[in-house]
């Protein structure tokens, strides 16, 4: 919100509350049947009103300016993302141009570590070769190995 929209707020408000004392002297003057007090009533109720008038183009004013700013800043905010897209895309351009895959990091192993992790992966494989299976029943439980059955076998002739 900017000054003149404030200003212009703030004003015809004013005006427009100041305006109801002369239209009370009005019906006052109405009721008693004072005419000139009638015409002075109307006169400063004009006044007020006009100047709430005034306030109110000032305000429009305002509120026209206030539009254009924001229309202004959202120029600016989109030239900026486009702008930034562009550079994005220069990136990955020239990154996939180099032949390594955009936006990424590379690791460098030492022979140390190398060596660990060749290690580590030879007693992974060796405790999955000492473990016995583990069998579940329907009901999710674990259980012993399964009684093998006898093998059957029958011939009909």
């Amino acid at each position: 919100m900017n000054v003149q929209m404030m200003e212009g707020l703030v004003g015809a408000s004013a005006g427009m509350k100041l305006s109801g004392t002369p239209m009370s002297v009005y019906r006052q003057a109405s009721a008693e049947g004072d005419e000139e007090k009638m015409k002075r009533a109307l006169g400063y109720t004009g006044e007020c009103t006009e100047k709430a008038s005034k306030y109110q183009e000032k305000l429009d004013k305002g509120m026209k300016a206030e539009a254009e700013a924001e229309r202004e800043k959202a120029k600016l905010e989109q030239e900026a993302a486009i702008e930034k897209r562009r550079e994005e895309r220069k990136r990955a351009e020239e990154a996939a141009a180099s032949g390594r895959p955009p936006e990424t990091d590379t690791v460098q192993l030492s022979e140390a570590a190398k060596a660990a992790v060749e290690a580590r992966a030879a007693e992974a494989v060796e405790a999955e070769a000492d473990q016995e299976p583990v069998f579940y029943t329907n009901t999710g439980e674990t259980s012993a190995a399964p009684a093998e059955a006898p093998p059957a076998f029958s011939c009909l002739a």
